[in-house]
C-alpha cells in the first residue's frame, strides 16, 4: 500500500514538473524574441527604445521560478524514494521480529534457538537489515552436524503362541471329517 500511495503522489510531482518545464521554456522563447527586438532598437540609428527592462526582468524571474519548482520536486522524488527504500528495510525487520532496544541500545534479534544477536544502531535500519538477512542465510546454509546416534533396541520377537498338541490334533481330525465348526 506504501508503494501505491508513493507512486501516486510520485506521479502528481511529476506532472508538475513537467508542467513547470513547459511554463520554462515559453519563458525562454518569449525573452529571447525581447531581446531580439532590443537589440534591433538598439543597433538602429533611429534609435527609438521602447521600455523593455520589465519584460526582461519578468521573463527571467518567469523562468527562474519554474526551474526552482523542478529542482525541489526533483530533491522530493528522492526523498521520497530513500524514505520507501528505509520503510521497507523496517519493514523486513519487523517481519523477522527483530526490535530496537533502548537497553542495550539499538537494532537486536532473537534467534528461535533463544540467542540475541545485535544488528546495529537504531539509526542505520539498512545496515541492520543487511546484517540480519546474512545471520539468517548463515544459518540456513549451515551444514547440519550429524548426532552420534545411539543404537536403537531391535524390537523383540514375539514368539507364536504354541497349541497344545492334543488341541492341535483335534482341530485337525474335525476337518479331516467334516465336521468343522
Amino acid at each position: 500500500m506504501k508503494k501505491q500511495t508513493a507512486a501516486t503522489v510520485t506521479n502528481a510531482i511529476d506532472a508538475k514538473s513537467e508542467e513547470a518545464r513547459k511554463d520554462a521554456l515559453f519563458e525562454i522563447r518569449s525573452l529571447k524574441k525581447d531581446l531580439a527586438q532590443l537589440e534591433k532598437e538598439l543597433s538602429s540609428k533611429k534609435s527609438e527604445v521602447t521600455d523593455p527592462a520589465f519584460d526582461l526582468v519578468h521573463s527571467a524571474f518567469e523562468i527562474f521560478r519554474h526551474t526552482q519548482v523542478m529542482a525541489e520536486n526533483r530533491k522530493l522524488n528522492q526523498q521520497i524514494d530513500e524514505s520507501l527504500e528505509k520503510a521497507s528495510f523496517k519493514d523486513y525487520l519487523d517481519g523477522k521480529g527483530a526490535r530496537v532496544l533502548k537497553k542495550p541500545e539499538g537494532w537486536h534479534w532473537i534467534s528461535p534457538a533463544g540467542e540475541m544477536h545485535y544488528l546495529g544502531e537504531a539509526s542505520e535500519t539498512q545496515a541492520a537489515a543487511e546484517k540480519l538477512e546474512s545471520i539468517i542465510t548463515t544459518k540456513r546454509n549451515k551444514p547440519k552436524v550429524a548426532k552420534p546416534s545411539t543404537p536403537k533396541a531391535a524390537p523383540k520377537k514375539i514368539a507364536p503362541k504354541k497349541v497344545a498338541k492334543s488341541e492341535e490334533s483335534k482341530d485337525k481330525s474335525d476337518v479331516a471329517d467334516g465336521n468343522a465348526k
